[in-house]
C-alpha cells in the first residue's frame, strides 16, 4: 500500500463524516427557523385572541349595564303601580 492509497482509505471516510455533520447542522438550523416562525405565528394569534376577548368583555359589561338599567326601571314602574 502506498501513501496515496492510505490517504484515500482514511480521507474519504473522514470527508463523508464531515459532510454528514455539515448537512445535519444545516437541517437542524432549518428546523429551528421553522419553529421560530411557528412560535411567532402563535404569539400573533394569542395577541389577536386576547384583543378579541377584551372587546367581548367590554360588550358584555355594556350589556349587563343595560339589563340592570331595565331592571331598575321596571322596579320603579312596579312601585308606582303598587301605590295606585
Amino acid at each position: 500500500m502506498n501513501n496515496i492509497q492510505l490517504y484515500f482509505a482514511i480521507g474519504i471516510p473522514v470527508f463523508a463524516i464531515i459532510m454528514n455533520a455539515i448537512g445535519s447542522s444545516i437541517q437542524i438550523n432549518s428546523i429551528n427557523g421553522r419553529f421560530t416562525s411557528l412560535e411567532a405565528r402563535f404569539t400573533s394569534l394569542e395577541s389577536n385572541m386576547n384583543s378579541r376577548f377584551t372587546g367581548l368583555e367590554s360588550r358584555f359589561d355594556t350589556l349587563t349595564g343595560k339589563v340592570v338599567e331595565i331592571d331598575n326601571r321596571l322596579t320603579r314602574v312596579e312601585t308606582l303601580l303598587e301605590r295606585h
